[in-house]
Parts: C-alpha cells; sequence; structure tokens
C-alpha cells in the first residue's frame, strides 16, 4: 500500500493538507473519499484504507478545518458547516482530475458521516454514501470550566463565536480492540475542544439532515454501531426510514462500539462495505 501526502485549496483558497493510500500495484477500480469523525483526523482512516487498498480501491482523504494539520488559528472551530461542504466538492474536484472517470464515492464515520449525508443530498448525482455511526443526534458533553452546559444557548454563540468549551470524548467508547484504543489514548493530536460556534452548527445541521434526508436519492448504506455511547444510533434507524433512495441498506453491528472500523470485529464491518462497493462500480 503507498500512503502519500499533499496539499490543495479549499474554500476561499485555504491550503489544506491532505493524503491518500492506493493499491502497491494493479488498476484502481474506484476511489472513496473518506471523512473522519471530530476530534481526530485522516490517520485515524488507515484501517478501513489497508482493506480497501488490498481490495484495489485508493482511499483519500483530509483533516477537517479546526483539527491537526488543518486547525487553522482556532483549534476545535469551524465558522460554517457550509465551509466544509465546499472543501469536499473541492476535494472531490482534485480527484476527478486523476480518477480517469472511475467511480468516487464518499464515505464518512460520526461527524465525517454528517458531513457526508449532507453532500449527498445536495449531490444526488453522487456514486454512492457509505455511512458509519453518523453524528445526527450526540450526547453533547461541552464544559466550560467545570460547568457542564446541557444546552448551549445561541445568544453564547452570537456573542461569542469563539469560546472554546472542552469537548472530551471518552476514548473507551470509540472501540474494544486494545492496541487501537491505547493508540486513540496516545495520540497527541486529537482534538478535544469545540468553539460555541461549532457546537451550535453541528446542531443547526443534524436537524437539516433529518429534515432533509427524504432528498437523499443516491445509493447509500448506513452502518450503526449497536452499542453505541457517542450518537444517538435512534436517530440514524429514523433517517435511513426518511431516506427515498430505491438502493439504501441498513447495517446494525450488535455490541459493537461506536468506531466501527476500528472495532475488535470490524472484519464483518470490512466485508459489508467490500461487498456493497462491488455492487455499486
Amino acid at each position: 500500500m503507498k500512503n502519500e501526502t499533499g496539499f490543495f485549496e479549499g474554500r476561499e483558497l485555504k491550503k489544506l493538507f491532505y493524503q491518500f493510500w492506493q493499491p502497491d500495484s494493479g488498476e484502481i477500480k474506484a476511489y472513496i473519499i473518506a471523512l473522519h469523525g471530530w476530534g481526530t483526523h485522516s490517520d485515524r482512516l488507515i484501517h478501513p484504507a489497508e482493506y480497501l487498498t488490498e481490495k484495489g480501491y485508493a482511499v483519500y482523504s483530509f483533516d477537517f478545518r479546526g483539527h491537526w494539520r488543518n486547525a487553522g488559528d482556532i483549534l476545535g472551530h469551524i465558522d460554517s458547516m457550509d465551509h466544509l461542504q465546499k472543501d469536499t466538492l473541492l476535494f472531490m474536484d482534485v480527484i476527478r482530475e486523476i480518477s480517469q472517470d472511475k467511480k468516487i464515492f464518499l464515505m464518512g464515520h460520526s461527524f465525517g458521516g454528517l458531513i457526508s449525508l449532507i453532500f449527498a443530498i445536495n449531490h444526488p448525482k453522487l456514486a454512492g454514501v457509505l455511512i458509519s455511526s453518523p453524528l445526527l443526534g450526540m450526547f453533547l458533553k461541552l464544559s466550560m470550566g467545570k460547568k457542564v452546559i446541557k444546552s448551549l444557548s445561541k445568544t453564547l454563540a452570537k456573542v461569542s463565536p469563539n469560546k472554546i468549551l472542552d469537548y472530551l470524548i471518552d476514548q473507551n467508547q470509540l472501540t474494544s480492540d486494545l492496541k487501537i484504543l491505547r493508540k486513540h489514548i496516545a495520540d497527541k493530536n486529537k482534538t478535544e475542544v469545540m468553539s460555541a460556534k461549532t457546537a451550535t452548527e453541528i446542531d443547526k445541521f443534524s436537524k437539516w439532515a433529518m429534515e432533509n434526508a427524504s432528498k437523499l436519492h443516491c445509493p447509500v448504506l448506513i452502518m450503526q454501531s449497536g452499542d453505541d455511547k457517542i450518537v444517538d444510533k435512534e436517530k440514524t434507524k429514523q433517517f435511513f426510514e426518511l431516506v427515498n433512495s430505491k438502493d439504501k441498506t441498513y447495517r446494525e453491528y450488535d455490541g459493537f462500539l461506536h468506531e466501527l472500523w476500528s472495532e475488535k470485529g470490524r472484519a464483518q464491518v470490512y466485508q459489508d462495505m467490500y461487498i456493497w462497493f462491488e455492487k455499486h462500480l
């Protein structure tokens, strides 16, 4: 597997870091844009990338704004979810130039799953979208100092949009694979804060996605962990029922924690992903 890095121009010509994984040899079947979860980065996609490149797929990813190599001036801050949509579109344009008319799929996990769903709703001609435990309703735990905020007021976001709040994800709730879990805990590049504006944007657009789910018409595979403590799996089920695509599939994995692509039993998850991609080539 080849792994290389580069930069592309995102919205407003912002220089953004990206990386890709490709098979060592052979023809590439299709290209996959993979979007990571909140607080992580593109390196976390190494495990599905290893599997998919062995099957002949190329996987491309970039760090979201507010995250690690694309953090900008304020870690954990995104001015607008629309900016991430534009970044994704521009990134897809970059890949389209090298894909030689091969199909380009979009797949996203958690926060990246939310971004992917919004993108798919707005781009019905997308070859297909594969989602893992989407952030359509999260158990939000933000804190300001020692005070836990149960509901973030829009006033705070307007008055102090760059106000940084603690957003600590319990790494033990991500995966039961102890080797990967140890790496997650030791990862110094994860983001454990979120701006007030970002929190309101996530809330606003997760609601928008639910309200517009019926407008999702491209092929879609939604995969949900059965023992998810990070996002609300009932919201995922509700979203799926609202989708109007004639080609939609839902898979739930009993006992699995949030990160399906990093879980101990991910072999079954990967097989389901592979079968779905092959069906839609």
